[in-house]
């Protein structure tokens, strides 16, 4: 991602008003995605819970620009946008069956954010899609394990997996597998 925006920033420097447009667009999703991160990471620890009122505005906040930077600086920005769109709705719907599968157990706010998530990862490729859900599950998965073995959590043990879920995400946005 950073890398992104330093390349249309020496595109708009030199004078393509459309990549200055762009790292401008870029920017904001980065800054509004890591303010969401922060205040949703602190939530769901604590309440365990992510909250409409800052999940699905995110869509809009971060979705919009993203296409606006798709249309912007893609040399294939209907390919590109589809295949964005399609992240979003994959890892979506990937999240709601987890759901259903886990019978609860995975909260209905990560599967919201999940949406969200899919769209910021797919921007980059469909492969870094599965980069970030692999993060996302490897640091969930290392941190459950470490509780246990530590004994200061059983199997049945609830623990929040919104924070796995940004923390992958993350990492994901700033060394993406593309």
């Amino acid at each position: 991602m950073l890398e992104e925006i330093y390349n249309l920033a020496v595109e708009g420097l030199g004078g393509r008003w459309q990549s200055a447009l762009a790292c401008v667009l870029l920017v904001w999703v980065v800054a509004c995605y890591l303010i969401a991160t922060a205040r949703l990471w602190v939530i769901d620890v604590r309440e365990h819970r992510l909250p409409d009122r800052i999940v699905l505005p995110l869509y809009a906040l971060l979705g919009l620009p993203l296409f606006g930077v798709i249309l912007l600086a893609s040399p294939d920005s209907f390919a590109q946008a589809k295949q964005t769109a399609y992240g979003a709705a994959v890892m979506l719907g990937f999240y709601a069956l987890m759901r259903l599968a886990s019978r609860g157990a995975l909260g209905l706010g990560d599967v919201k954010l999940a949406g969200v998530l899919g769209l910021l990862l797919a921007y980059f490729s469909p492969l870094n899609l599965l980069w970030g859900n692999l993060l996302i599950f490897l640091t969930g998965g290392l941190y459950s394990l470490a509780l246990i073995l530590t004994r200061r959590a059983t199997g049945r043990t609830h623990i929040a997996f919104g924070p796995f879920m940004l923390l992958g995400t993350t990492i994901a946005l700033f060394f993406p597998a593309t």
